[in-house]
């Protein structure tokens, strides 16, 4: 089986708050189809294999956590999971790391998509959302398989938006993100009040991705961790004032994207 993994764009990204450990998002999330993509692989093996460039152990990775994920979300119901055991996942990594793009988070709801067809196992859109709740925030959006979604809770709360899909530039500067990091920093202007938690944005979910991006040409409007991505990476702020209005930032960076002409 061979599955596209496009890239994941933030419409929008707004903070409205703190919970259980968690930041509560609102936000627009947009997969960037276009061609920029990572693509695998899923076959049978005697043993499970991950095979790919993805610059950590094994237990790190979100593929490895979805599987586990999805072996205890089936032990839990008395399903079989052998099936799990016997798979060769490879993965061509095209989509850059610390860029805001999701790429992990995208290999891992592909994986839970992907398997539960592989496998036959029967899972509904609501039980793989489930199990990636348990892997990552971005995860679940993956796990869905809708184009555009709203957004909300710490990213597990997916609600599809229908809307014509879009076509966007994609520009990654040399720069990786802390994705961690970038939320500390948000997370510390907000304890030495140099800034607040936004207010919910729940109106900005009826209009179209389009609308939304013409709303305001500053991105600190539409994407509350610009400022701090900024603050930890100096450098962003100069390849934002050299690519101009009508570039915007996706999720904590180091991305920028418009809409294509």
């Amino acid at each position: 089986m061979n599955l596209i993994i496009y890239p994941k764009l933030n419409i929008f990204l707004k903070i409205i708050g703190y919970k259980e450990g968690f930041h509560q998002l609102n936000s627009r999330f947009v997969q960037a189809i276009g061609e920029v993509y990572d693509e695998m692989q899923i076959s049978s093996s005697s043993r499970f294999m991950l095979m790919g460039d993805f610059g950590c152990e094994m237990q790190d990775n979100l593929i490895y956590k979805a599987k586990c994920a999805m072996e205890d979300f089936l032990s839990a119901r008395g399903k079989e999971t052998k099936g799990l055991q016997s798979l060769k996942i490879e993965v061509q990594k095209v989509i850059p790391k610390g860029a805001g793009l999701g790429g992990g988070s995208g290999n891992a709801g592909a994986f839970l998509r992907g398997v539960n067809a592989f496998l036959e196992l029967g899972l509904s859109d609501v039980e793989l959302i489930h199990i990636a709740q348990e892997v990552g925030a971005d995860v679940s959006f993956f796990a869905s398989g809708v184009k555009s979604a709203n957004v909300s809770g710490r990213g597990e709360c997916i609600e599809p938006f229908i809307e014509s899909p879009l076509k966007y530039d994609i520009y990654t500067p040399p720069i990786s993100c802390d994705t961690a990091k970038v939320y500390q920093s948000y997370k510390d202007s907000i304890k030495s009040q140099k800034c607040h938690y936004s207010k919910p944005t729940t109106q900005w979910f009826t209009l179209t991705s389009k609308d939304l991006l013409h709303l305001s040409h500053l991105r600190e409007e539409l994407n509350d961790l610009f400022l701090s991505a900024t603050l930890l990476y100096p450098a962003l702020k100069d390849i934002a004032l050299d690519l101009g209005e009508g570039w915007y930032f996706s999720g904590s960076g180091s991305s920028f994207f418009r809409i294509r002409a």
